[in-house]
């Protein structure tokens, strides 16, 4: 059961990495030609081509990490070839994104503007703004390592 728990933590070095270096990105306004929204009137404004682009990019590059925790131990617990942490980092990072659109979607249809959380229900949507990227993750992975259900839950646990 520990190297199921180590795992799932490693797993989630390159998209936690990723995801803080997109907001650096996007805090010092980098990139700035692909600050372009998405569909602003299914999305809103925050949804860009910049995000859309770079989070995978950027998980997949951060995956690279993996081959030296690799090496550490005896049981092989992640990829070692580039090309697979590449891809498992890129579709990390997509699934990261791409399960964020449909929460931004109902928010917009409810009329809550974007970078905002309502008074009423706020519970509810902190938990869905965290929820919906974790899920898209946990997929990500789980189709691409085939992981067992309990791999997939300590994911999907851990990304929230």
């Amino acid at each position: 059961m520990w190297y199921k728990i180590l795992h799932a933590w490693y797993l989630m070095i390159p998209v936690i990495l990723g995801g803080c270096a997109h907001m650096v990105i996007v805090k010092y306004h980098r990139f700035s030609a692909l600050n372009i929204p998405l569909a602003p009137s299914c999305f809103g404004a925050n949804k860009t081509w910049r995000g859309l682009l770079l989070v995978p990019l950027l998980t997949a590059l951060f995956s690279l990490l993996w081959i030296p925790i690799a090496q550490l131990h005896s049981q092989q617990i992640l990829p070692v070839l580039i090309e697979e942490c590449l891809l498992a980092g890129m579709f990390a990072g997509l699934g990261y994104i791409l399960l964020e659109l449909p929460n931004s979607w109902m928010k917009r249809r409810l009329g809550i503007p974007p970078g905002t959380l309502p008074t009423r229900n706020r519970a509810f949507f902190i938990f869905s703004d965290q929820v919906d990227s974790a899920i898209g993750v946990t997929l990500a992975y789980t189709l691409y390592f085939e992981l067992p259900a309990v791999s997939a839950m300590l994911v999907l646990i851990f990304s929230c």
